[in-house]
């Protein structure tokens, strides 16, 4: 990530919060315990690795002092929340900005790729690898602005041990994938080897669900296009599909039923739990 403050608002965000803490006289540590985050998550929003979250950067300006909440609009206008807005809007595509919010609400997750991994089960150095690949090329400080985003999504899969199960807000995902998605190399041998060690770690996950279709399956019903579908709360499904430079979303009754059924029969193809778990392992 570039480190000039003025080369982009996260580079700006990444300035102002080591800024504020320095002049605070704190440590990371001692954010991390007064705004109640990890001490990992607070260093990766000082360096850019992930997208600061609304609701840190409202605790950091009352740790800092620099709180504005407007009781009319009920809006934290702060220093950092302010910033963290503006970071937001410009790091994230316009078209994905839906998908993040509607994951952010989902309490269930179906996707199915066939020719990489699901972003929300990449290693860092695979999703830098593959947004590498991306045509026109980008900047570094772009794929960085990227990859700092994917990893951010991946927040959503993590769980409040604090909280009982039944109010425990992280999302189910079941993910589906075609075998030939293990074995493109991506990056390199050993950032596969890194990744597919990550998804095996992932399965153990008792809200993730992986399955794989194996090669002798032949054709599938979805013929290798990937789709999302994403379940809210309220039971309303949505499915997110992408083309190279755009994506566009599901949301008719027929036409997400179709999308379900679909899901279901792949996962007919699919081997089950602990097959898919010995092929991942390879």
């Amino acid at each position: 990530m570039d480190t000039d403050p003025y080369s982009s608002p996260l580079a700006y965000f990444m300035a102002e919060l080591k800024r504020l803490r320095e002049r605070a006289d704190m440590t990371q540590g001692e954010v991390a315990e007064r705004t109640n985050y990890a001490l990992s998550t607070v260093s990766a929003y000082e360096t850019g690795r992930l997208i600061p979250s609304a609701a840190f950067a409202e605790r950091a300006d009352e740790v800092f002092g620099t709180d504005d909440y407007d009781k009319a609009t009920k809006t934290h206008n702060g220093d950092l929340a302010r910033l963290q807005r503006l970071v937001e809007r410009v790091s994230v595509r316009p078209w994905f900005r839906d998908r993040m919010d509607v994951e952010r609400k989902a309490t269930e997750i179906r996707e199915y790729d066939s020719y990489q991994l699901p972003g929300l089960l990449q290693t860092e150095d695979y999703a830098r690898a593959v947004i590498s690949a991306g045509r026109p090329k980008m900047s570094e400080d772009e794929i960085e602005r990227a990859v700092a985003v994917r990893m951010t999504r991946q927040q959503i899969l993590e769980r409040d041990d604090d909280l009982p199960a039944d109010q425990d807000n992280t999302p189910r995902l079941w993910t589906i994938i075609d075998q030939a998605a293990l074995l493109r190399v991506v990056g390199s041998p050993e950032i596969m080897r890194a990744q597919r060690e990550h998804l095996a770690d992932m399965t153990k996950r008792p809200n993730i669900t992986v399955q794989v279709i194996p090669n002798d399956e032949g054709v599938t019903c979805a013929y290798g296009r990937a789709f999302t579908i994403l379940i809210s709360n309220n039971g309303s499904s949505v499915v997110y599909l992408e083309d190279l430079i755009n994506a566009h979303y599901v949301r008719t009754r027929d036409e997400v039923a179709q999308f379900t059924l679909k899901f279901d029969h792949l996962r007919t193809n699919a081997l089950t739990d602990d097959k898919s778990l010995r092929l991942i392992k390879g």
